[in-house]
């Protein structure tokens, strides 16, 4: 089954009735992948996003419309390695921790198998280092290959460490934050692109902000759905939600703009004699784990197109370290190899005066 352009995810299902509802219509517009998780809307045993999902395939003529994709993880779910939570999904260290997990998921979903299996938020060498020694996650979930059929990895690193997990050869898929105004990570599409690895693109809506203005809103599906290779992962919570991504996807064959005309109409909304991040990227790697373009385009969205989302968007996702700005040493490596010579040490105490208040 070829993975469609839109996939679903499961991480904001409201509850388990509207959930299934959501979820089949989803299914029925064409939309053929579910990303579910441990964690997901975990209310308990019997109601999370799997057990959700799980109800929504059902229907024989629902489950074999669609891939499934489950994940766990040997981190926290940041950047550090975790204690055991198998409720959750996180550290899970040991092969027989994997297999604890993945048979949990598989109850939880009333499958047999899934069709993608996911290492879960790794984010750091360290992180994958654990999860590939011997007796780690991938010797676990090599144990139980004839239960899955592809599998994938899912982080929040820069390009050059998720290409680095990459070129380990394990993965066929990779979810990543990709949206149209936090670009950083297009090299790592490049690379998929040529080694045929397809990317899910996490975050279409920078963590929803992007929804809170229709103009935005659409501009932000409509350039992920010209980007070749990408598949954008959109957390429905309603039906309607689902119905206006079938109306981007059907409308796309007449319209016009290019990525690169989206993404300059994006960039002339936030029109400035202000030098500005673009996040390029090439300020990479910081010491302290800062995304830095990734962090300053929710201050550009607040600063420049006044979108208090942006700024309540931005402190929800403190629990990414890639977005702890107040972790700045103000080491200046940032500012070093800034192309556009900007004085980023300046902005980013700007921006933690601002998005932290």
């Amino acid at each position: 089954m070829e993975m469609s352009k839109i996939v679903v995810g499961g991480m904001r299902l409201k509850d388990r009735k509207s959930g299934v509802q959501t979820l089949r219509a989803a299914i029925d517009a064409g939309f053929n992948y579910i990303d579910t998780s441990p964690c997901y809307c975990r209310a308990s045993e019997t109601e999370n996003s799997e057990s959700w999902v799980g109800e929504a395939l059902s229907e024989p003529n629902y489950r074999s419309r669609v891939m499934v994709s489950t994940k766990c993880a040997p981190g926290d779910g940041g950047f550090g390695l975790g204690e055991f939570d198998p409720a959750g999904g996180f550290g899970v260290r040991t092969a027989a921790q994997l297999r604890q997990v993945f048979d949990q998921s598989l109850r939880r979903l009333n499958l047999s198998g899934v069709d993608y299996y996911h290492l879960w938020t790794t984010h750091t060498d360290e992180q994958f280092a654990e999860a590939m020694r011997p007796g780690g996650w991938c010797e676990g979930v090599l144990s139980k290959k004839t239960q899955w059929s592809h599998l994938g990895i899912t982080t929040h690193a820069d390009s050059e460490t998720i290409i680095r997990f990459l070129k380990s050869g394990k993965f066929e898929t990779v979810t990543l934050p990709l949206n149209v105004i936090n670009t950083m990570r297009l090299p790592v599409v490049d690379f998929c692109n040529a080694q045929g690895i397809k990317v899910i693109a996490m975050n279409p809506l920078a963590g929803g902000f992007l929804a809170s203005r229709d103009d935005l809103k659409e501009l932000a599906l409509r350039y992920l759905m010209r980007l070749e290779g990408v598949h954008p992962l959109i957390g429905f919570s309603s039906v309607e939600e689902v119905q206006y991504a079938k109306w981007i996807q059907d409308t796309m064959p007449t319209y016009k703009p290019s990525a690169g005309e989206i993404l300059a109409k994006i960039r002339s909304m936030m029109e400035t004699d202000e030098k500005r991040c673009t996040a390029c990227g090439y300020c990479s790697p910081c010491p302290e784990r800062i995304t830095v373009g990734a962090a300053l385009s929710y201050y550009n969205a607040f600063k420049y197109l006044g979108m208090e989302s942006a700024k309540a968007a931005f402190k929800e996702k403190q629990w990414e370290e890639g977005l702890r700005l107040d972790l700045c040493r103000e080491c200046g490596k940032c500012e070093s190899r800034c192309p556009n010579g900007l004085p980023v040490r300046r902005i980013i105490a700007e921006a933690r005066s601002v998005m932290y208040n």
